[in-house]
């Protein structure tokens, strides 16, 4: 992406190398890309990058940056849903990223999943708006290579983990089988669409991963994600202490991404 002059223009509102959304600019992004949904782990995620520098906050986008390795990581958060993923995605890409790897939670809604446990995604399925802008139909997938690499590196790592299908959704409550009030019921089985989504074979829930898939093959970038179980919707267990899951998460994507970078000498194929 190239600024022609300095007036922005409404289809492409840039200026001086600046997108209209993240808080950086052209120089600023690696291309290694840690997402997490929630600004506030950006601060857990860049506790566990060497001098990792604060590139600030605008609005629910929160970046950090370091050089790990000799290779620039960028940690930016999406928020929550699949409209603020797009502009994080596109204006990231514009940038210079070349990886792209959702680190954030689920619920779990298949049994052997403990709570803590990771999920590194191979497809995602949904019928989110964002992804259906962009074309997708069926199940989108995983960059097969960075599937293979955050296996490995969960492997390593030592933490339990596995491979498989998560459903997103644009809904965290209706669209994800919860009552609307405390006291009251859920859906019946005949609607619930937790149900729905473990009969096509997905073993998480989340709101972000389809949009990331999609969305990052329409910018060129490689993409993935792990997830850490926060919740089990088969046991209806939450974890409340999920910061060490969210940094084993780090530690892998991270691993992974290094590793992917390194054994192609950087020039992904």
């Amino acid at each position: 992406m190239t600024d022609k002059t300095n007036q922005r223009r409404a289809a492409f509102p840039w200026k001086d190398g600046k997108p209209p959304h993240l808080p950086c600019a052209q120089g600023d992004v690696g291309p290694i890309v840690l997402l997490p949904g929630d600004p506030a782990r950006v601060g857990l995620a860049a506790k566990l990058l060497p001098n990792a520098r604060d590139m600030g906050q605008r609005r629910e986008y929160r970046m950090a940056t370091a050089t790990v390795d000799g290779i620039g990581v960028t940690l930016c958060s999406t928020g929550i849903g699949g409209p603020s993923t797009e502009i994080a995605l596109v204006e990231l890409a514009n940038l210079g990223a070349k990886i792209a790897i959702r680190i954030g939670g689920m619920g779990a809604i298949a049994p052997g999943l403990p709570l803590g446990g990771m999920l590194i995604v191979n497809e995602a399925i949904g019928d989110t708006g964002t992804a259906r802008s962009y074309g997708a139909k069926g199940p989108v997938t995983a960059s097969p290579e960075i599937v293979t690499a955050l296996a490995a590196a969960a492997k390593n790592d030592g933490t339990a983990h596995r491979v498989g299908r998560v459903a997103t959704t644009d809904s965290y409550y209706r669209g994800q089988g919860r009552p609307l009030f405390g006291d009251a019921e859920g859906p019946s089985p005949d609607d619930d669409p937790i149900a729905k989504f473990a009969a096509q074979g997905a073993v998480g829930c989340d709101m972000e991963t389809e949009t990331i898939l999609t969305v990052g093959a329409a910018v060129g970038l490689k993409t993935g994600a792990i997830l850490a179980v926060h919740g089990d919707r088969t046991t209806d267990r939450w974890l409340e202490d999920y910061e060490p899951a969210q940094e084993a998460v780090v530690r892998i994507a991270l691993r992974a991404a290094l590793d992917l970078m390194s054994s192609t000498k950087g020039s992904l194929p």
